[in-house]
Formats: structure tokens, C-alpha cells, sequence
């Protein structure tokens, strides 16, 4: 799919958009940086309490099934500056203005390591990201991306789920016996204090009950 973007500072962008079913994913294929921009979703948030929204994993570059990959195929480049790794942002806090606060730049480094991109890069890149972000978010297809990458990432959790539910039911058999161990003993304490206080059994010779100063004598 080809299409025009207008970015907030009227800039435009030519895009080629596919998109990757197996991994729920839109790979935007954008001229004027001679390469691909691809947003889809984190699977790192799942049942997190960090935010309430689901947040959105981009790849500098087409993505690789491996989560270890920090060099991609056919990075973009901005201001003749080459971006590599990926980021994760949330829809809510994108700023077309400014990266800073919201959205990971990193150009390609040596040894591993890939330094921050320069201010300028950094800014036209939230630029574009806003961009093709918003458009992505728009399309009727979006949430049916979103159910591919959730199907892609089920299998996975269920067995988490399963191990948690087996960790989940030793506890309660363990518990359990604990509870009746404990309902026992407060069922014995109950029946002591319902018996009543305990009568004296000696009495003084004459006929009068004991007292407690007596009995201890």
C-alpha cells in the first residue's frame, strides 16, 4: 500500500506500507530516509502495571524473530545519520516536536554499543514517528495487528499461566492443611471456654467452698 503522509510540520513523507502477519506488525517503507520504520506491539508489558495502554514496540529496520537483534535489515537514515535497535513508546506520550521523553534514538555504533543519535536526528525522527504512528493507529487493520501479535505471543503465556497455576495450587494444598490444623486447635480452645470455670472440688469442714488461697495451700 502506498500512501502520502503530511507530518505535523507539513513535511511529506512517501510511504509503502506492508504489513506481517505472523508478527502483528506494520512495516513502513518510507522514502526520504531509504528505509523502514516497523511499529507493532511489546510483548514485555503483558499484565504489567506500568501503564494502561498498550505499548508499541518500533524496529529501526524490517524486524528479525530473534529478540536479541539489534542490527536490522534495511535501516532508515536520518540526516545522514544511520538508526539502529528498537524502542518502545506509548500512543499517549508521542511528541512530534521532540524525542526526548518518549521515544529511543540510537544510531549504529562499534562494539555493540549504540550511542544516542544527535538532537537534530532525534527530533525529525519523533517527527516521522508521530507521523506514521498516528496513520498506523487510524487503519481498520490496526487491531486486527494487534490480535496477530497477541496470537503470536499466547502459546508462551499459557505456559506461564499453567506454571503459575501449578505453583499457585501447592500453596493452597499447603495452606489448606494449615487452616485445618489451626481450625482444630480453635475448635479445642472453644470447648474449653464453653465448659464453664472449673468447680473446686475441696471444701472446708465446714460445708463452705474453698478459696482459691486455700486451694493453693
Amino acid at each position: 500500500m502506498f500512501t502520502v503522509l503530511t507530518t505535523p510540520a507539513g513535511r511529506k513523507l512517501h510511504v509503502s506500507v506492508s504489513l506481517d502477519w505472523t508478527l502483528g506488525a506494520a512495516l513502513y517503507r518510507i522514502a526520504e530516509v531509504d528505509g523502514t520504520i516497523t511499529l507493532g506491539w511489546t510483548s514485555d508489558h503483558y499484565r504489567c502495571d506500568c501503564c494502561t495502554e498498550p505499548s508499541i514496540q518500533l524496529t529501526y529496520g524490517k524486524p528479525a524473530e530473534s529478540p536479541f537483534t539489534k542490527r536490522f535489515e534495511d535501516p532508515p537514515t536520518v540526516f545522514g545519520v544511520t538508526l539502529a535497535a528498537w524502542t518502545v513508546y506509548r500512543a499517549s506520550a508521542m511528541r512530534p516536536d521532540r524525542a526526548s521523553g518518549w521515544l529511543g534514538v540510537r544510531r549504529e555504533g562499534t562494539g555493540g554499543y549504540d550511542p544516542e543519535a544527535p538532537d537534530g536526528t532525534r527530533r525529525r525522527t519523533a517527527e516521522i514517528v508521530y507521523t506514521i504512528t498516528q496513520h498506523w493507529l487510524a487503519q481498520p487493520w490496526a487491531q486486527q495487528l494487534h490480535r496477530a501479535h497477541e496470537q503470536r505471543h499466547a502459546p508462551a503465556r499459557l505456559r506461564l499461566h499453567a506454571a503459575a497455576i501449578r505453583e499457585l495450587e501447592e500453596k493452597i494444598c499447603h495452606l489448606t492443611a494449615e487452616l485445618a490444623e489451626e481450625l482444630t486447635a480453635a475448635e479445642e480452645q472453644e470447648r474449653i471456654i464453653s465448659a464453664g470455670p472449673v468447680a473446686p472440688k475441696w471444701q472446708r469442714p465446714d460445708g463452705l467452698p474453698a478459696t482459691s488461697g486455700q486451694l493453693a495451700a
